[in-house]
């Protein structure tokens, strides 16, 4: 008796440590698409789709091949993932360079490259079936690289991007990735062997492989000292973040220029393997004895309630932006509205004993009306000083009092115009093909 007691207790560690490195152990969770997605360990792959009823239906499929020798002592979870159309899932090697492909049971490595070490932290998507990486920490600096992987010759290749594309690096970084534009955010840059937090918010064009500054980053958001987030998942043209002992959650999104916090209690043991799949969260928790992991689904906004939102960059930038614009309005305005006003004609109505206009009236004589109608009358508004001073020659008077007389009118008539009107009426200037001779005009700004 004593003896099977012994070998049972023997067996007990034996049996906890199969039950830990069974087939069923979770390593790493990778959303497939909006009902699926993969659990992959050393061993093989669990794919499940998601119910329902919030059930999960499970395939188990044993890797054809041995498992790579490069990931026999590496933990899984370290592997940045990216799931194809084609429906391969492409793995990435700490650091860039090395990149593994799973497909149909086959987990293999593709590449002929080597460990790059220089983009630790970057940022590993898809876009038009063609794999890319941008940023990364690596030899003691930040960059802001962009390569493409080349499945012909199975190496890497730096991508030329333009524009104003963020200075000193990208390390650690936020980003999401809507149809063509990429979102740049809440990274840290390094200067002076520092790392420096940038405030700024990008974005890189896929198409034309152009960068443009979109401003800053909301400061009562993102402070100097970056928090750390355990858990970054991908949530639509949104990005989910949260620490996992804490019950604040944030989805930020960028093309709405909006970040949203919930109050994500119910998720209290979510924890950094999770993976949103449409629109669930999906994360493994260890069962009461810890012998074995269980996947938790849960409905995502069944499990969050909405606390508070603001945006994205800072609304103070939005509002100089808004400014700017209106500004430029205003000025295009008035000066608009002064070249109308600079060309368009102040209308005045001759009557027998009044000469009428803006509102105002002053008394005109009869010597005073003859001047106007005189040269009202000419083609061009214009008169030479011979035909007026003919209208004031006088057999009594001399020629010098005649002269005296017409200036006298003209002058009188002006002084009456420019106090009620504040405008000249009749202008004096030299003749174009005599400048001896004197010639009399309407003001151009008058239609009378």
């Amino acid at each position: 008796m004593r003896i099977l007691q012994f070998l049972f207790f023997l067996c007990l560690p034996f049996n906890w440590l199969i039950g830990q490195n069974s087939d069923d152990t979770i390593k790493l969770l990778v959303s497939k698409d909006s009902v699926s997605f993969y659990s992959f360990n050393k061993k093989g792959v669990s794919e499940y789709t998601v119910l329902e009823s919030k059930k999960l239906s499970k395939k188990y499929i044993e890797y054809s091949k041995p498992f790579p020798e490069e990931l026999k002592l590496v933990e899984l979870d370290v592997l940045a993932p990216v799931v194809s159309e084609d429906g391969s899932v492409y793995f990435l090697y700490p650091g860039g360079g090395v990149l593994f492909k799973y497909f149909n049971g086959l987990f293999e490595r593709i590449d002929e490259s080597f460990a790059h070490r220089n983009q630790f932290s970057g940022y590993f998507f898809e876009y038009k079936k063609e794999l890319y990486l941008l940023g990364g920490y690596g030899y003691w600096k930040a960059n802001s690289l962009l390569i493409k992987f080349n499945f012909e010759v199975r190496n890497w290749e730096l991508v030329s991007a333009l524009g104003q594309t963020p200075k000193n690096g990208i390390n650690n970084g936020s980003f999401v990735l809507d149809k063509n534009k990429l979102h740049v955010f809440d990274f840290y840059t390094r200067v002076d062997d520092l790392n420096v937090k940038n405030n700024s918010h990008y974005v890189l064009d896929l198409d034309q492989m152009l960068w443009k500054k979109e401003g800053a980053l909301n400061n009562t958001l993102f402070s100097e000292s970056k928090k750390e987030y355990e858990l970054q998942a991908e949530f639509g043209n949104s990005l989910l973040q949260k620490n996992v002992d804490e019950w604040p959650l944030r989805i930020i999104t960028p093309r709405d220029n909006q970040i949203r916090f919930y109050n994500a209690e119910q998720l209290h043991n979510v924890n950094s393997l999770a993976i949103v799949v449409g629109k669930n969260i999906v994360y493994p928790v260890l069962s009461a004895d810890r012998e074995y992991e269980t996947l938790i689904v849960r409905d995502l906004y069944d499990n969050i309630t909405l606390i508070n939102e603001e945006y994205l960059t800072n609304d103070f930038n939005l509002f100089t932006s808004y400014f700017i614009y209106a500004g430029g309005f205003c000025l295009l305005l008035i000066l608009i509205t002064f070249v109308k006003f600079k060309k368009e004609k102040l209308v005045f109505f001759l009557s027998e004993n009044n000469l009428s206009g803006l509102n105002k009236t002053i008394p005109i004589d009869k010597d005073e009306r003859f001047v106007l109608e005189l040269i009202l009358n000419t083609k061009e508004r214009k008169i030479d000083n011979s035909l007026i001073l003919n209208y004031f020659k006088n057999s009594k008077i001399s020629n010098d009092a005649s002269v005296k007389r017409k200036n006298k009118v003209i002058q009188e008539l002006n002084q009456k115009a420019l106090e009620k009107f504040e405008i000249v009426l009749i202008i004096k200037s030299s003749k174009q093909t005599d400048s001896r001779q004197t010639v009399y005009c309407l003001n151009p700004q008058i239609e009378l």
